[in-house]
């Protein structure tokens, strides 16, 4: 939520920022209209020619720009099917055990090293969203309907009050004991 708030943040600063600059009146002139001349072209510009002795500076080259094409049209995915849940609707989404009990909610996603889903961190217990813990299913004991809204998991709430915690890579880290300092 916070990046959403700073990207569109940014990209307002950017996008009326110059415009605000822009000074819009038109103010008649009490000067007599100059005429410049044109601008040089590629060919016109050349490097100053350097002193006797130094190398001479290089010639000012210009770059054509090339149009950007798209990627292709079999790498895109113009619109979301039907039957698929974005990640940011799954977050958050609560979780039913097969008698259509709440046993918790959906609190991450976990992918492996080449992107595909292995596991949801579910938050379990606690009241109102405060308390409870944090337990790792893997990916094949979920069942997610996209159309109904709704995660699915064969356990019971007390099956996963009992399960082990689940640990990111940043608690494990953080739990490791780091090595003395030295005073000297």
């Amino acid at each position: 939520m916070l990046k959403q708030l700073l990207l569109t943040t940014a990209l307002a600063a950017f996008v009326v920022g110059p415009t605000l600059a822009q000074d819009t009146t038109t103010q008649p002139s009490q000067s007599p209209t100059v005429q410049t001349p044109p601008a040089p072209t590629a060919q016109d510009q050349t490097a100053p020619a350097a002193p006797a002795g130094e190398p001479a500076a290089p010639a000012a080259t210009t770059a054509a720009e090339e149009p950007v094409t798209p990627p292709p049209a079999d790498a895109m995915m113009a619109t979301q099917g039907a039957t698929d849940m974005r990640a940011d609707k799954l977050i958050g989404t609560s979780v039913y055990n097969t008698e259509g009990q709440s046993v918790g909610s959906v609190q991450d996603i976990v992918f492996d090293k080449d992107g595909k889903i292995v596991g949801v961190v579910l938050k379990v217990g606690g009241i109102l969203g405060i308390g409870g813990k944090s337990v790792g299913i893997k990916w094949t004991e979920v069942q997610v309907t996209p159309q109904a809204d709704a995660v699915k998991v064969n356990y019971t709430e007390d099956q996963l009050k009992v399960a082990p915690d689940f640990k990111s890579q940043e608690t494990i880290s953080a739990e490791q004991p780091q090595p003395p300092t030295s005073t000297n």
